[in-house]
């Protein structure tokens, strides 16, 4: 897979992975922008995010909205529970804020973190499998791109800096410790400098 649409009411989110890095259009009801992400800036640790003050603040216009349902109800079959004028202006500001928290909510979230960037694409949309699957092409993407720069591009680093290299990428999770301790064996044993005094004659 190399390319992401996502859309979720006012938000969309467009991901097409290139050779060497990734192009984002975002959209929301407030920005539209575009920009491109280097794949060497972008982590491999994964974080989800869901935004829970939203949902309640759904709850509360949700609640506001059935008083309105009930009164006018109640209203249709001539019991009064509140004054027509309140009826009326209670019912428009739950609309209101049902609607400004519709256009306002941001969807559940997962974002690639560790790098210099992080990206943010919707938990569910298209649906979970396809993002889960995206996900990990764009990581194997980022891993590549940071074997390219550190290890196969290395010839002219010293067997310490290689070293410190190799650890560094197992720190940042572009490789795993099997492949790290098999990297290093490669280097062979550490050359240790004696220490001490020589004796002079």
């Amino acid at each position: 897979m190399q390319q992401l649409i996502q859309e979720k009411g006012f938000h969309y989110r467009a991901f097409t992975l290139r050779e060497d890095d990734v192009l984002v259009h975002l959209r929301d009801f407030e920005n539209e922008r575009e920009f491109s992400v280097d794949y060497l800036e972008l982590g491999l640790q994964i974080y989800r995010k869901t935004e829970h003050h939203s949902r309640a603040l759904r709850w509360v216009s949700g609640g506001v909205a059935v008083l309105m349902l009930t009164a006018s109800t109640a209203s249709a079959f001539g019991l009064e529970l509140m004054a027509p004028g309140w009826t009326f202006g209670i019912g428009t500001l739950a609309t209101l804020v049902c609607l400004w928290t519709f256009l306002r909510q941001k969807p559940g979230m997962i974002y690639l973190i560790g790098g210099e960037n992080k990206l943010g694409f919707l938990q569910d949309r298209p649906n979970s499998e396809q993002v889960e699957a995206f996900i990990a092409t764009i990581i194997g993407k980022i891993r590549e791109s940071y074997h390219q720069q550190y290890l196969h591009h290395s010839s002219d680093t010293t067997d310490e800096e290689r070293r410190s290299r190799i650890q560094w990428l197992h720190e940042m999770k572009a490789i795993t410790r099997s492949e790290k301790d098999v990297l290093l064996a490669e280097l062979g044993p550490i050359r240790q400098q004696p220490i001490g005094f020589q004796r002079t004659s």
